[in-house]
């Protein structure tokens, strides 16, 4: 990826757009939402026309990210709207984004631009800026914006902060490098807030999060040949949740912490007949997104995920399988 040539490109089209329809994955995480908003930023310094929208709110713990209020999640509230250009931010491909629908219904199709991190990003952009070494999107983002010399304002360092902790689990995870430690330590000195960034993205388990926790860890299996743990999550166990993915995210974490494993599975039942698998890993020679990439999914080599049919069973011995 040549980020100044790729960069030129989306600034021309960037001026020259009317109306700009700005996209998070669902399920927005921190850098999913902290790229959202740093564009977000950017466009309300150009005076630019756009929605932000994604299929889902955040999660209260990151809704200060974007100012408290609501995104559109609503598809059909789009096509009152004539967009000339789409950006879609930390999605390696259309599903995940939520718009492969949506961009088929718009007629012109309008130009779609696509910034990610994710090693398994399908290049469906007319134009792509993809870096797989960056840690996060907010790290490509925040490389943009020095190099078409935007203003990094407190609140854009922030964002961008929140999406680069987020991804690298507050530098703990292997793919922290000293590019992101750098690009940190510049968001701190344009004025960053990291007690705010950290708390929200990090301090966000509540005493009734744990008590799930209890109950999905106790399920744990190790298998002592392959190195690998994984227990299973129940739609019952998230029944009372209002965002099931940072549970499992959050166990999925703290399994890949653990000494003398190699990799780490979840499994959870999202809905009737559909299970969403979590992978992580630890091991330089394991690149685990390979297998998400072959089961539907993809990710990173250390971080990764999938969706398969199916529907959690447990059997009389009390093991669990897929049905």
């Amino acid at each position: 990826m040549e980020i100044t040539v790729v960069g030129q490109k989306i600034h021309s089209q960037i001026k020259g757009a009317k109306n700009i329809l700005l996209v998070g994955h669902q399920n927005p995480d921190a850098d999913a939402l902290g790229s959202l908003m740093a564009f977000s930023e950017w466009f309300d310094q150009l005076g630019k026309t756009y929605t932000k929208f994604c299929l889902s709110q955040p999660a209260a713990n990151l809704s200060w990210l974007v100012n408290f209020e609501p995104l559109t999640t609503d598809a059909q509230l789009l096509f009152n709207n004539r967009y000339d250009l789409v950006i879609i931010l930390d999605s390696s491909d259309l599903q995940y984004a939520g718009v492969t629908d949506i961009l088929a219904k718009f007629s012109p199709r309008p130009t779609v631009i696509n910034i990610d991190h994710h090693f398994t990003n399908q290049n469906f952009g007319d134009i792509n800026l993809v870096d797989s070494t960056a840690v996060s999107t907010s790290e490509i983002i925040y490389h943009l914006f020095k190099l078409l010399k935007i203003k990094i304002s407190p609140r854009i360092a922030s964002v961008l902060l929140a999406g680069i902790i987020g991804d690298t689990y507050n530098f703990t995870n292997p793919n922290t490098n000293y590019q992101s430690l750098a690009t940190a330590s510049d968001l701190l000195m344009a004025g960053a807030r990291l007690e705010q960034v950290s708390d929200s993205v990090l301090k966000n388990k509540t005493i009734d999060t744990l008590k799930i926790w209890g109950k999905i860890l106790v399920r744990l299996k190790y298998n002592p040949e392959l190195k690998v743990v994984s227990t299973v999550v129940t739609e019952n166990d998230l029944k009372d949740q209002s965002s099931g993915q940072e549970v499992t995210e959050g166990v999925a974490n703290f399994l890949n912490n653990l000494a003398g494993v190699k990799a780490a599975l979840i499994l959870q039942q999202q809905e009737p007949g559909i299970i969403k698998g979590s992978l992580r890993t630890n091991d330089d020679l394991i690149d685990i997104s390979k297998l998400a990439k072959m089961l539907g999914g993809g990710g990173h080599r250390k971080a990764a995920g999938f969706k398969v049919k199916g529907q959690l069973v447990r059997t009389e011995s009390g093991q669990w399988q897929i049905v």
